[in-house]
């Protein structure tokens, strides 16, 4: 049959329409089975081989399976002060699946666990932050976003790769954030935010039993910024907000920043004033490109910036099997001040000092004697690149090694691994030498502390020959040599530009034994003016703390960190571990003697299987109360204290009324 078509026409058409065909189905294919594409892309390139078992899903670091609500607490010694009338809160990584491939500690999704305090009785309660991450992960089934612990060596583009490819099927919405909010909590203008420093802030309520509900993802967006000559000019939003922004109790203002590693500009200053507005935002040039800055401080006329050379440099990741941070020794640890009521940073001042790495601040303030800024901080700057690993040592992994081949860490070597009160972070020095690794495979949620509160490794471990007894997690401090965290004092003349520091507490020398002190936390109140005591965590072995000790910065040490400013201590017990206290101010309405008020903090006692809030006098360090909650709480990051009337507050939308609890698909 002729179908009056030109040849031409129907040889063509023989070949289109079966192109067309074959471009149909595809799409078909697209469209109903991308789960199955992406799931093949991810267990064939992502989780084919079990990564090495070292990290932080052993011991108290296991995530706890659910939710709970514990009413009616036993006080188990001591009396829980009548004054008490509030919430202490503590916030953590606690993964909602078990993880898939290797995972840090940052990466868990954020739980806060509470403990109401009212009338000398106690509850107690868990709740996950529900991130926009949480509920669509929950909603594909199992981990779909790309983790810390993913990404190293070439592997890790695999991991960004698979997010991305999830992101154009449709499977995953990217805008609303991907962080886990598990890292700090803080509370501004009526409102409790969960914070984690690569996303945006999340608003939750605390209910009167002490579990929170999650409320929204708060947002920080571009405004009309009235500047000093009265005229308005445009803000930059944010995208990234700091885990540790600083509250100026005198003004209510709220101090932070965001750093970008993707693009410029790297760095952008920014102020809430006490309504919550954004009045101020102003990017700045870092002078050696993107970083790891966790941390900032503030004084009543400066805002300062702690610029660590941890630089993010991905080609190093890329090229190597580390992490895309690199901690380079060659160049100096900076400082920035910038003056609060500055418009730009055309004004703003760097100080040099040498490399070290500083995560968490205590205080910062101007004096009026000479002019000078002090800052106090926790800093590691001991740096000595390439030691070699003692045998019996868990404070630097060994880097894994293939079965039969040679040690991948020498003498001569230059991986570092670094710590940090947030599980340091394994380097490169500017990526030359072999990575240590510490993350952890899947299916090692539910491995207890060992009866001497240690967390047994298998034969599988890529540890040397040790005591296995230990905690094995990436660093401990008993053995010696290297690098330990203590605490410095900082100062920066804006006049000459010099600056200077000396260490004040070498936990080596002063704390039975412990070789990190971090977590330092002060009076809230006297947040940017001059104070007298910090309160920092002990650290005795990888991230458990064993107790808190108070330092009097009146006394100077003779500089050597000798001990001398360490005037009282607190020593949890035997087989006993926690993390950071909170400083609760015994009055909340007047400020009275700066150390007149209680530390609290979850302990995790090993032997009785079950965490207990401490309450000790912050003056004498003295134990007030202790109360077991009746359940597990994992070790974690950083909490708050809210009184009552901050805790109804927390429940009131702006026009009085209850707020509903609406956080949308993700």
């Amino acid at each position: 049959m002729d179908s009056g078509l030109p040849d031409s026409a129907v040889v063509a058409l023989s070949v289109v329409l079966p192109l067309l065909a074959v471009c149909v189905t595809l799409v078909l294919v697209l469209v109903t089975r991308k789960r199955d594409l992406v799931d093949w892309f991810d267990f064939k390139f992502l989780y084919h081989d079990d990564p090495p078992p070292v990290g932080f899903l052993r011991g108290n670091f296991a995530p706890t399976p659910k939710e709970v609500t514990n009413p009616d607490l036993v006080v188990t010694r001591g009396e829980l002060p009548a004054s008490l009338d509030g919430c202490f809160l503590r916030n953590g990584p606690n993964p909602f699946f078990e993880p898939l491939g290797k995972y840090h500690w940052f990466d868990g999704d954020g739980m806060v666990h509470g403990v109401r305090i009212r009338g000398g009785r106690a509850s107690y309660a868990n709740r996950w932050i529900e991130t926009s991450r949480l509920i669509q992960e929950r909603r594909f089934g199992r981990p779909a976003f790309s983790k810390i612990g993913e990404l190293t060596g070439k592997a890790g583009l695999f991991a960004l790769a698979s997010q991305n490819l999830k992101k154009r099927l449709g499977l995953l919405d990217l805008g609303m954030g991907t962080g886990t909010a598990n890292t700090s909590l803080v509370f501004h203008h009526d409102r409790l935010l969960a914070l984690y420093e690569s996303d945006l802030p999340y608003a939750l309520k605390v209910m009167c039993s002490g579990a929170v509900e999650t409320i929204e993802r708060a947002t920080v967006e571009a405004a009309d910024i009235v500047g000093g000559g009265g005229g308005k000019k445009s803000g930059a939003g944010f995208e990234q907000f700091t885990a540790h922004p600083k509250i100026d109790p005198r003004t209510g203002e709220m101090h932070f920043f965001g750093y970008n590693l993707r693009r410029a500009p790297h760095l952008t200053y920014g102020v809430l004033d006490a309504g919550g507005s954004l009045v101020k935002s102003i990017p700045i040039d870092l002078p050696h490109g993107p970083a790891m800055m966790h941390d900032m401080a503030l004084t009543e006329t400066y805002a300062v910036f702690l610029y660590m050379p941890l630089y993010f440099r991905p080609k190093e990741m890329v090229q190597g099997s580390g992490f895309p941070f690199v901690f380079d020794a060659d160049l100096p640890s900076k400082f920035a001040l910038l003056r609060r009521d500055a418009e730009d940073a055309s004004g703003i001042q760097w100080f040099d000092l040498p490399a070290g790495m500083i995560f968490h601040a205590a205080n910062a303030w101007d004096s009026e004697e000479d002019g000078k800024v002090y800052l106090y901080a926790c800093s590691t700057s001991e740096y000595t690149l390439g030691d070699l690993i003692s045998s019996n040592s868990t404070r630097y992994p060994m880097a894994t090694e293939p079965s039969g081949s040679k040690s991948m860490m020498s003498a001569g070597g230059t991986a570092r691994f670094m710590p940090g009160a947030h599980g340091g972070m394994n380097m490169m020095e500017r990526g030359r030498g072999a990575p240590l690794d510490f993350a952890v495979p899947p299916g090692r949620h539910q491995r207890m502390m060992s009866e001497d509160g240690g967390s047994s490794v298998g034969a599988s471990s890529s540890f040397r020959d040790g005591d296995s007894s230990r905690d094995v997690l990436n660093l401990s401090g008993r053995d010696g040599g290297g690098s330990s965290t203590s605490l410095f004092e900082f100062t920066f003349d804006p006049k000459t530009g010099l600056a200077t520091q000396a260490k004040i507490v070498d936990p080596r020398l002063c704390c039975d034994g412990a070789y990190m002190v971090e977590f330092p936390i002060v009076h809230p109140k006297f947040l940017s003016r001059p104070n007298r005591y910090v309160y920092l965590a002990t650290f005795c072995d990888g991230m458990k703390t064993n107790g808190v000790v108070k330092c009097d910065l009146s006394v100077s040490g003779g500089g050597g960190g000798g001990g001398s400013a360490v005037v009282g201590r607190i020593r949890f017990g035997s087989k006993r571990f926690g993390g950071e206290s909170i400083f609760v101010p015994r009055s909340q309405e007047e400020v009275g003697e700066e150390d007149d008020g209680f530390l609290m903090t979850f302990v995790w006692d090993a032997g009785r299987k079950t965490s207990f809030l401490l309450v000790h006098d912050a003056r004498t360090m003295g134990l007030v109360a202790e109360v077991d909650v009746r359940a597990r709480v994992p070790f974690g990051f950083h909490g708050a204290w809210l009184g009552a009337e901050e805790m109804r507050k927390t429940r009131l939308g702006e026009g009085g009324g209850e707020v509903r609890v609406d956080v949308g698909d993700g």
